[in-house]
């Protein structure tokens, strides 16, 4: 794929922390719930590490994390804000072929970017394959309530988008990442929740996320049908909450699914 498909640019990385950033209490609660599925002392590697909003936490809880990520601009964000850089390793690289030997990790950890990929199927083979016998491969997922500004918002981008341009569902739709990861040795899962708490947010705060394509479900929507959606997002909002400055509150969830097994690689997998 183009290198620039999905990078953010320096407007984009410098307000990730800002929209994404998980309050001090609940990002001690995700790095140590990381922690303790990777194992004591453990090294970790997370596709995708952005600008270390999980790394951060991981390494403060014990682990050796090493990040990758495609954007330069993300990576720039990384140390911006840490006196002491030490516990975490950062490189540029494409998730589809990671530069690291087998059997290398303790865990491997992804958190919201295997629907950035061209062929998940083949970035879960690479899992495995840097995956050590026996290791974790963790996924992580913001959880939001479906009902909440948020959920909604969401739910209705995703409807209309499906009225007006069906043929956007995402590569691979209706395939399981756990059946395929079963394939890969992948057969012991666990699910977690591990952190939850309650934030506020404005129909007109999560629009703007829209607007200025900060939010995920907008990066890839060409023009075309962005603007349009947009436009409907903005019109569904008003009828349903009227006044758009008005903060809602939103329970929110860290979720973790941790995959074990005695991990190998089937190429002839599909």
């Amino acid at each position: 794929m183009p290198e620039d498909r999905f990078a953010f640019d320096n407007r984009v990385a410098a307000r990730y922390n800002q929209q994404r950033r998980h309050p001090v209490e609940v990002a001690q609660q995700v790095g140590e719930a990381i922690a303790a599925q990777a194992g004591d002392g453990a090294t970790v590697l997370e596709i995708g590490v952005g600008t270390g909003r999980i790394a951060w936490p991981v390494v403060d809880a014990g682990c050796r994390v090493v990040g990758f990520d495609l954007s330069p601009n993300m990576l720039h964000e990384i140390y911006s804000e840490r006196v002491d850089p030490a516990g975490l390793a950062v490189l540029q690289a494409d998730m589809h072929h990671l530069p690291f030997p087998d059997n290398h990790f303790d865990a491997v950890m992804a958190v919201h970017v295997l629907h950035l990929a061209d062929d998940w199927q083949q970035v879960l083979r690479e899992v495995a394959r840097v995956l050590r016998p026996g290791g974790a491969f963790i996924q992580g997922d913001d959880w939001m309530d479906p009902n909440s500004v948020i959920g909604a918002l969401r739910d209705e981008l995703r409807a209309h988008i499906m009225r007006i341009a069906p043929q956007m569902r995402p590569p691979a739709a209706g395939i399981s990442k756990a059946d395929f990861l079963a394939t890969l040795g992948g057969t012991d899962v666990t699910e977690t929740v591990a952190a939850e708490w309650t934030g506020q947010m404005s129909p007109n705060e999560r629009l703007a996320d829209y607007e200025n394509r900060i939010d995920a479900e907008s990066w890839i929507l060409p023009p075309f049908l962005f603007d349009p959606s947009l436009a409907h997002l903005r019109k569904f909002a008003l009828e349903t909450w009227g006044d758009l400055d008005v903060k809602q509150p939103i329970t929110r969830r860290f979720l973790l699914k941790v995959t074990r097994g005695d991990w190998h690689i089937d190429n002839e997998a599909d």
